[in-house]
């Protein structure tokens, strides 16, 4: 059982490597790659991978404090807090990497059509149940 007291969350970034080496992958495929200019294809690898390593520590940056009936979201660009009670829906998003890594995101709908999404966070049914469950 998950302890609603306190109980902070970070996204889970395994599928992320995935996904990007994935697009690289595919997007590898397209491109002429010869021996005269395996050079610019090993620099746009390592380019690639830089880029897709800043968006992960960004990423990583975000945490999602779970209290009795707020959430706190910790990111780069500060600390924003969420009422639940201000919650009119929500709902799951999961694709396959993400159900083979049980992980997924959380979408809050507020009142107001705002909606706040707790990204890639691990055991999304379970967290569903404790954010959603009294609406």
């Amino acid at each position: 059982m998950i302890n609603t007291h306190n109980k902070c969350i970070r996204p889970i970034v395994r599928k992320t490597v995935i996904k990007g080496t994935i697009v690289l992958a595919i997007f590898s495929l397209f491109l002429e790659i010869t021996p005269s200019r395996i050079i610019n294809y090993i620099i746009f690898v390592i380019l690639w991978y830089v880029l897709l390593s800043i968006y992960i520590l960004w990423k990583q940056r975000h945490e999602y404090c779970i209290e009795d009936k707020l959430i706190t979201i910790r990111g780069l660009t500060g600390v924003r807090t969420v009422d639940l009670r201000q919650v009119v829906d929500c709902f799951i998003s999961q694709g396959i990497l993400a159900k083979h890594f049980n992980c997924g995101s959380i979408y809050l709908v507020l009142q107001n059509g705002k909606v706040i999404i707790i990204r890639d966070i691990p055991q999304p049914n379970t967290y569903y149940e404790l954010l959603c469950r009294g609406m």
